[in-house]
């Protein structure tokens, strides 16, 4: 049976990695464009119930927005930065240098790898109240097909109106009498008013649908690609803990029982490979990079007033605790300063 050092496919791993970076910063600016449209182009009028539940809805899923924000947008950003981090010190240093450094490297990846499980998992707390959501969003959207059906009777009944309005002030009109005159005006003012309800009715018929698709098709699968890439992440790290644990001398008795030649053919494997991949993963981090700032254009767009201002800290004190009790005794310094040791307002500061 093949030992982890024998059995290193860090190739296949950094793979992986680059395809799911590739994806991160399209997806986080997909799911910052889908927030700030429920603000804006896909704002549901108020014509009914449903409409200011949806409304309702919608300012829920703004406290989750100011969650990702405030705290997990700064962390991703910083969780970028490490990768980027990681393979420059390949790019950077020759072999020999490298393995001088092994023993901070190993110590490096493991806070790396914390960091990365942390943030994964505070993207599937916000998943899963965003699926709470969704569920909820599911039944609005029944009521909202059926809302649309009364909506198309009405138009089609109001339209009428509004036709038969207009032959009645042509009739009107060939009697010469002063008070026929006055009926015309109120006729015709009434048909204006006919006609704007049945444009607002079909309007506010469309952005439903539009309204519940950005939740149901656009926000929940960019987060679900968010964690697809955390999860890459996370065990890109996890492997290259143990690779790099096994080079440092830390290895197990069947990893020593291989031959000094042998280790050191595999370590220069691993350096060859990480060294080479580094520019593509620079290029990923810096495409993800490049798109922050109008990501966080259009998260400042979304408008904060009537929001319970300790939300944010509130969540983030809880998911703080969370992470302690995971990595009780075991926390690395990286991840006490980067997630523990912050407070809400630091965050906006940082990468």
């Amino acid at each position: 049976m093949a030992t982890p050092m024998e059995s290193d496919n860090s190739e296949n791993h950094v793979r992986k990695l680059s395809t799911q970076l590739a994806a991160f910063g399209g997806n986080t600016r997909i799911f910052s464009v889908a927030i700030r449209s429920l603000y804006a182009e896909e704002a549901v009028g108020s014509l009914s119930e449903i409409g200011v539940e949806f409304n309702a809805l919608r300012d829920e899923i703004r406290n989750d927005a100011l969650v990702y924000t405030e705290a997990i947008l700064p962390l991703s950003v910083t969780y970028v930065r490490y990768i980027r981090e990681f393979f420059e010190e390949y790019q950077a240093l020759g072999f020999k240098d490298w393995r001088k450094c092994m023993d901070n490297t190993v110590e490096e990846v493991k806070g790396y790898r914390q960091f990365c499980e942390s943030l994964l998992y505070m993207h599937e707390q916000i998943m899963t109240q965003l699926k709470e959501k969704q569920d909820k969003a599911k039944v609005l959207v029944k009521q909202l097909t059926a809302t649309s059906d009364d909506f198309k009777i009405k138009v089609e009944q109001l339209e009428n109106a509004s036709s038969f309005t207009s032959k009645l002030m042509s009739m009107l009109t060939v009697v010469p009498f002063p008070i026929l005159s006055i009926i015309c005006l109120t006729l015709e003012a009434h048909g204006d008013n006919e006609r704007c309800r049945a444009v607002a009715l079909k309007a506010e018929s469309k952005i439903y649908g539009a309204a519940s698709c950005v939740v149901n098709a656009v926000m929940i699968p960019a987060l679900a690609a968010f964690l697809d890439a955390l999860k890459a992440s996370t065990a890109f790290f996890a492997i290259m803990e143990q690779s790099l644990t096994s080079f440092q001398g830390n290895a197990t008795k069947a990893q020593k029982q291989l031959s000094k030649r042998k280790r050191k053919a595999l370590m220069r494997r691993h350096y060859t490979v990480m060294k080479n991949a580094a520019a593509e993963i620079y290029s990923r981090c810096d495409s993800f990079f490049a798109v922050v700032p109008d990501v966080r254009t259009d998260l400042a767009a979304i408008p904060k007033e009537g929001t319970d201002t300790n939300h944010v800290q509130d969540w983030l004190e809880k998911r703080k605790n969370a992470i302690r009790q995971r990595f009780r005794g075991q926390i690395t310094e990286l991840v006490q300063s980067a997630i523990l040791g912050l407070e809400s307002e630091d965050m906006a500061y940082m990468g």
